[in-house]
């Protein structure tokens, strides 16, 4: 009940804190730590740089349009030697790409159908969606193709993927059209985490870099499930490691975003449906013994006693997310030491730790690591 409480506390705080983000970014998606700040060129240039940026600062274009927030956001692109990359923060409705100036409002039905297909990747084809990589005004962008053709499955599949736009922990939605069952998204050059190795393999970061933005990416993901438990929603068909992999991507400056938002459902009220559980890997106890309930709106204790499982599904998951992000190098080991105990909270049959819980034990994971980091530069200088 504890854990009950808090969350619906956590949710009315979060609807006033929602308002005012529109406005602004998380600097790198995240609490940052006050050490980095003062960290030394070594580790410093280990975080990933994700700022926000007025757009009346000088080396920006003033942007006039009401569909903007006012500020860009700019980082450091892994794909492109770590060059810097900017674009307007946009509103609801709209969305920018690396290098444009202003808000582009979501493309239409006639404006994705002029899209050039004949010269498209085939990347995916899921059970619920085809995936296409094309270009729209010279900008790579992902296509898919809602497969079922039953309205009110594509209806929720589009409400999913609109509802919480803009954030940076989401896919940035590019444009829809509903009654061709189509969804256009951001493409994002490294694809989705469970190739992580492979990508830090071709990228051949500093030690010290490469275990901090490791880290970084365990920040992100809890950062992302308690976004999603804010807004009162979980995932329900993240049920093996690999296919929860799948659903996250890399950004360009290695960060994380959800970018399969299929199977949505509101915590304490949707179940998921029944093939995913016969299926799940790393479902925890709770899970497995109420993984047949469903609860009507209307039954509140019902409701209470499945937001619970819910919850607790998720704080399950997170020790074996950033166990795979750690990855075993001996690089990493003093933070999966300082990790060793939260994690083992998140195992618990019950009381287990909430979402901001965890996200705090990460970030200051990340703050002691900056710590040795320096004092190690220093002591060999």
């Amino acid at each position: 009940m504890r854990k009950l409480k808090m969350y619906i506390l956590f949710t009315l705080i979060w609807s006033l804190y929602i308002s005012i983000f529109s406005a602004i970014v998380y600097n790198s998606k995240i609490l940052a730590s006050s050490n980095e700040s003062t960290s030394i060129s070594i580790v410093s240039t280990a975080t990933p740089t994700s700022q926000t940026v007025p757009i009346s600062s000088p080396d920006m274009q003033k942007t006039t349009e009401n569909n903007t927030s006012g500020f860009t956001s700019c980082w450091a692109d892994y794909g492109d030697a770590k060059r810097t990359k900017c674009r307007p923060l946009c509103s609801y409705g709209y969305f920018s790409l690396p290098g444009m100036h202003e808000c582009h409002q979501w493309l239409s039905c006639k404006e994705i159908g002029k899209i050039d297909r004949k010269n498209y990747t085939r990347l995916e084809k899921k059970s619920i969606k085809r995936l296409s990589l094309l270009s729209w005004n010279n900008y790579p962008v992902v296509l898919s193709k809602v497969l079922n053709k039953d309205k009110g499955w594509n209806d929720r599949i589009t409400s999913n993927y609109r509802r919480l736009q803009p954030h940076p922990f989401l896919l940035q939605v590019i444009g829809m059209c509903r009654k061709k069952r189509l969804i256009v998204t951001e493409y994002h050059q490294f694809l989705d985490t469970h190739k992580a190795s492979r990508v830090f393999k071709q990228l051949k970061l500093p030690e010290n870099e490469e275990s901090l933005i490791r880290l970084q990416l365990c920040i992100d993901y809890a950062g992302i499930i308690e976004f999603l438990q804010m807004n009162g929603l979980y995932q329900c068909d993240a049920n093996i490691l690999h296919k929860l992999l799948t659903q996250l991507f890399f950004t360009d400056d290695l960060h994380l975003v959800v970018g399969d938002l299929d199977y949505l459902r509101r915590i304490g009220i949707d179940n998921c449906p029944t093939w995913f559980k016969k299926h799940s890997t790393f479902g925890s106890p709770g899970f497995i013994k109420n993984e047949n309930v469903s609860c009507s709106s209307s039954n509140k204790q019902c409701v209470d006693k499945l937001a619970e499982v819910h919850i607790n599904e998720d704080i399950w998951k997170l020790p074996d997310v950033c166990s795979f992000f750690l990855g075993k190098s001996s690089s990493t080991s003093s933070i999966r030491y300082d990790l060793e105990s939260i994690h083992k909270q998140c195992k618990n049959d019950t009381n287990l730790p909430l979402a901001s819980e965890v996200l705090q034990s990460y970030v200051m994971a990340k703050s002691a690591f900056l710590k040795r980091a320096n004092k190690n530069a220093i002591k060999y200088k």
